[in-house]
């Protein structure tokens, strides 16, 4: 039957802003960690329901993204029922196909996939996502050069999502989970997303 998901999405990186590993080039540091959040508003799988639930992955790579031997821990929304949990397992592992597929041969080991319970908000141009005690990040928009919306990139080549994105600046980023990494002040993306197969 297959599946489609759609909602809002951002993600937090330790590279200055603007990251440069969307664009094939190597991070601003010597590794990149990077953390996105899914907030699912309408979707299912396979007839499964998964409207309302939330998911975070965190990344650990080398500086050279595409040279692949990324590090993942994925976490699932610990709301959703057992059906619904598989189901995001399979999408948001890229196991069920679709744009996520694509990552699937750059992630060299997966520290685990976990429940956990996750809140992921949305105001204006701000995003607040929290993982248990493993994870709590944010994110807010910057202003482009009308003074109100956000700058845009638009056709980078490496993403998660397949949308324009809109530049961001990380507030606080904390991780205590396969790895632990803590920062602010660095880049971060907001846009909306959309997955089908």
């Amino acid at each position: 039957m297959g599946y489609s998901v759609e909602g809002d999405y951002f993600e937090t990186c330790n590279c200055t802003v603007v990251c440069q590993c969307t664009m094939l080039s190597p991070a601003t540091n010597d590794f990149c960690q990077v953390f996105l959040a899914w907030h699912i508003t309408r979707g299912k799988k396979d007839g499964v329901d998964l409207s309302g639930l939330n998911v975070a992955l965190a990344i650990y790579s080398p500086k050279q993204m595409t040279d692949g031997g990324w590090k993942v821990a994925l976490y699932l929304d610990d709301r959703a029922k057992p059906d619904q949990a598989s189901a995001l397992g399979a999408i948001f592992s890229g196991q069920a196909g679709g744009h996520l597929a694509a990552v699937v041969p750059l992630i060299g080991t997966v520290t685990g996939v976990a429940p956990a319970p996750i809140s992921f908000e949305k105001t204006n141009g701000k995003r607040h996502l929290k993982v248990g005690q493993v994870l709590e990040m944010d994110s807010e928009e910057l202003k482009g050069f009308d003074g109100k919306t956000a700058p845009v990139i638009s056709n980078n080549p490496l993403t998660v999502v397949p949308a324009p994105l809109r530049v961001a600046r990380a507030g606080r980023i904390r991780y205590e989970g396969a790895w632990k990494f803590e920062g602010s002040g660095t880049n971060g993306f907001t846009t909306e997303f959309k997955y089908e197969a």
